[in-house]
């Protein structure tokens, strides 16, 4: 969300698992301190309010991975306003890693009646010493504005396996599931991500609406199968070894063609305790126009 922010009201709460629960407390407080987040944008100014919001160590895509910090120290308050709101947040099981998605748009000022255009963005929160920041932060065009209003919906970990993992198993399980995920895009990038995916995975790709479920994902990438390689950059695992993320390069060759850019992937352990992506995005590179004569 690399442009000057003003708050949507977030939409309704609509849940996947029953509200009384610790689990549930948790993932309202990750709305909550978003919802805190892009009031202050308002109120003081995008700048100040990323600057206050983003980790440390935060990555923004722009257009390649970087520190997100050193970006908005770079900018200057006021410009393109944007307007966002969840419509879905997760957490892990040890309430240490989440995520925030939903659409955006955007205006040249905040006063203008419509926008000139729309986006879906990414958050991934880290909880560190009791307070949420911004790990990670991407975004993506779409067509126009979400054909329908979708509330807010919150979604809540698995039951703990019966017998606690030992310190790095989780781990190596993601990144087994990771390599078996990236062996198999290599001869076909849709069929691996579908086989990989929880059933109600999000896939976000630009210039497209996003995609719900297996099935919607299914259509969406049905002409858009390829070979897909990948190299990881980075990520992070929760505690509770049920949530983790990663991104890094990638470069999908179709029809004769390559195209490179950026991932971002969130995996989810699912009932059985298999890693399994919960949201997978790519950010391709700006084409260079060739210069006439070369």
């Amino acid at each position: 969300m690399a442009l000057v922010a003003q708050a949507q009201e977030p939409a309704p709460l609509a849940e996947e698992s029953p509200a009384a629960t610790p689990a549930a407390e948790t993932a309202q407080t990750l709305v909550d301190y978003e919802e805190k987040f892009f009031r202050m944008g308002i109120e003081q100014g995008t700048r100040t309010a990323f600057l206050t919001f983003l980790a440390d160590d935060a990555i923004g895509f722009e257009p390649v991975p970087q520190s997100a910090r050193k970006v908005w120290e770079a900018h200057a308050e006021g410009g393109i306003s944007l307007k966002w709101r969840p419509v879905f947040a997760a957490i892990s099981r040890s309430g240490d890693l989440g995520y925030t998605t939903g659409p955006s748009e955007w205006r040249r000022n905040k006063t203008d009646e419509k926008p000139f255009g729309h986006g879906q963005y990414v958050s991934i929160w880290k909880k560190k010493d009791g307070t949420w920041k911004v790990a990670l932060d991407v975004g993506s065009e779409v067509p126009g504005a979400p054909k329908h209003e979708e509330p807010l919906m919150l979604s809540l970990p698995t039951d703990p396996p019966a017998e606690p993992l030992k310190p790095g198993v989780a781990a190596r399980q993601l990144r087994e599931a990771e390599n078996a995920f990236m062996k198999a895009a290599k001869s076909d990038s849709t069929e691996a991500l579908i086989n990989a995916s929880l059933e109600n995975a999000r896939v976000l790709r630009e210039g497209v609406y996003p995609a719900v479920g297996t099935s919607a994902a299914g259509l969406m990438l049905s002409v858009l199968r390829g070979n897909l390689t990948m190299q990881r950059m980075g990520g992070d695992i929760s505690e509770a070894g049920d949530f983790a993320y990663s991104y890094g390069k990638y470069s999908f060759a179709r029809l004769g063609k390559t195209e490179r850019g950026h991932y971002l992937q969130i995996w989810r352990t699912d009932k059985a305790h298999n890693w399994k992506i919960a949201l997978d995005y790519q950010s391709p590179m700006p084409v260079e126009e060739k210069k006439p004569g070369t």
